[in-house]
């Protein structure tokens, strides 16, 4: 999507790739899963994408090859609220934006909600995108969204992490999430990553993600794998 991490990088390869006399075109997507289908069928006419860890369930993927991981993704839970919610199962019976089918961020944020006993009323989830989301948990139209860099530009993270009436959840059970499910990574976000004066944040966060793979079709010409590598 427009602004999101996955468009910075993919424009930093349409860069590399033009001084070797290579075009690269860039399709707009929904995000990671939705790369992934356009990738699964021969169709679609494209040739590689990003795509984050996860399951995969019973899908096919001999026609596809991972041309290494380019980077780690963390999920951001944000929330309305005066005191610090410590689990996500705190979240039951409020509103929730986690997404839009097709973002790794609707995908992940369902897996873990549902770790949580969180599968539906009275629990609210909407599949708002990622400006949305941030628009309607700053006008209190929501109690907490999910995003990701899939799907989420840095201006809308920035803006929520100033944000005084808005809090980053803490993945106080990270240790827990990423015994349960492989495919996630523990991560942390330092005191003051933000803003060194502020001090924003104002504490240690420490986060879960997936990391993020280059994946391509198996019939790409292996001179543009190597120059993509």
């Amino acid at each position: 999507p427009t602004g999101s991490s996955f468009q910075r990088v993919a424009e930093s390869y349409q860069k590399i790739l033009a001084t070797h006399g290579v075009t690269l075109w860039i399709l707009p997507s929904a995000g990671s899963q939705a790369n992934l289908e356009q990738l699964k069928s021969a169709k679609s006419g494209v040739d590689i994408g990003f795509v984050q860890s996860g399951p995969v369930g019973s899908e096919n993927l001999d026609d596809l090859i991972s041309l290494g991981s380019i980077a780690y993704q963390p999920l951001w839970v944000f929330y309305h609220s005066t005191t610090r919610i410590n689990r996500l199962s705190e979240l039951e019976g409020k509103r929730l934006a986690i997404g839009t089918p097709g973002s790794g961020t609707h995908g992940l944020a369902l897996t873990l909600l549902q770790a949580n006993g969180i599968t539906g009323e009275p629990t609210t989830l909407l599949d708002f995108e990622a400006s949305e989301a941030s628009a309607a948990l700053l006008d209190e139209k929501v109690d907490a969204i999910f995003l990701m860099g899939d799907s989420a530009s840095n201006q809308t993270l920035r803006t929520l992490l100033r944000t005084p009436a808005v809090q980053l959840y803490n993945f106080t059970q990270a240790d827990a999430y990423v015994r349960r499910f492989a495919y996630l990574n523990k991560m942390e976000f330092p005191e003051g990553s933000i803003d060194l004066g502020k001090d924003l944040p104002a504490q240690d966060i420490e986060l879960v993600g997936l990391t993020v793979d280059l994946v391509a079709r198996k019939g790409l010409n292996p001179a543009l794998s190597d120059l993509l590598i």
